[in-house]
């Protein structure tokens, strides 16, 4: 790794972006992988050879994030994308506005028969959740609203996301004492911010407007596993269902267990079962 190929995100958004997102890019160590990126012209000649859509926004978004990793192989960019599938062509977008949607954000490997969600940009540069066949569900108006999200809470294995199946941040966010975080906030997204707690609401319609999943619900992110041990019992006795993702916490030795909390499938939406 040299530090010419290798350039910190946090450090080339440092202007655009929240002091909050940013702690958590630079904490996590997000890198542009230049490798996985191309100039604005070399792309455009790229996309235009293949028949695909050329838009500005996509062009700028490739010359401000592109090829930037994420957790779990995910890359944020177009070029990895036109490279990971050489058959790709724009009957295979899914379209937005009678126009294909370009995607921007997902694992790479999985773009030839859309295994997994992904980002998507469209000709003004909003920003859709595809879920193949589902979608694509408006989300986010702008990548730098993208960013404010993907980035809200610690990018780390210790973090706790609980799910609750409803549309309730307002409540969560003022029972946690956190308070809005405006850059993230859009039509379909809301945010708040406290002392090491996140709280996010995803209005997100993808893939079921009638089920709860991880494009849907509110969320509430810690790495402190003491604020969720406080919050679920009060939660179901208010009749919420919940899903949880994040690391298994076991009681000290010798102390008993306050709560068990499993959730086999959270991002299909099953409801989680507590006792």
């Amino acid at each position: 790794m040299t530090e010419s190929s290798h350039r910190l995100l946090a450090d080339e958004l440092a202007r655009s972006l929240s002091t909050n997102t940013l702690r958590h890019l630079r904490e996590a160590r997000i890198c542009r992988h230049l490798e996985l990126s191309s100039a604005p012209a070399a792309l455009s000649d790229l996309l235009v050879a293949r028949g695909l859509p050329a838009y500005e926004s996509l062009l700028d978004l490739e010359a401000r994030v592109g090829g930037a990793a994420f957790l779990q192989g995910r890359i944020i960019g177009a070029t990895c994308f036109v490279r990971a599938s050489p058959s790709l062509r724009a009957r295979d977008l899914p379209a937005v506005g009678g126009q294909p949607a370009f995607p921007v954000y997902g694992v790479p490997e999985h773009l030839t028969e859309w295994e997994s969600p992904f980002a998507v940009m469209s000709a003004p540069g909003t920003i859709l959740m595809f879920d193949a066949p589902h979608g694509p569900a408006p989300a986010f108006h702008s990548l730098d609203q993208f960013l404010e999200i993907l980035a809200l809470a610690p990018l780390s294995a210790r973090l706790h996301a609980l799910r609750v199946d409803a549309f309730c941040g307002d409540m969560l966010a003022g029972v946690l004492g956190a308070f809005p975080h405006p850059p993230a906030a859009g039509d379909h997204v809301s945010a708040w911010v406290g002392d090491g707690v996140w709280v996010k609401e995803l209005r997100i319609a993808l893939p079921d407007e009638r089920s709860w999943s991880s494009f849907r619900g509110t969320f509430v992110c810690t790495e402190r596993a003491d604020i969720l041990v406080e919050l679920i019992p009060l939660l179901l006795e208010q009749g919420f269902s919940m899903g949880h993702q994040g690391p298994v916490v076991s009681p000290p030795p010798g102390e008993a267990p306050l709560f068990s909390f499993t959730d086999a499938h959270p991002d299909l939406a099953y409801r989680a079962r507590g006792k």
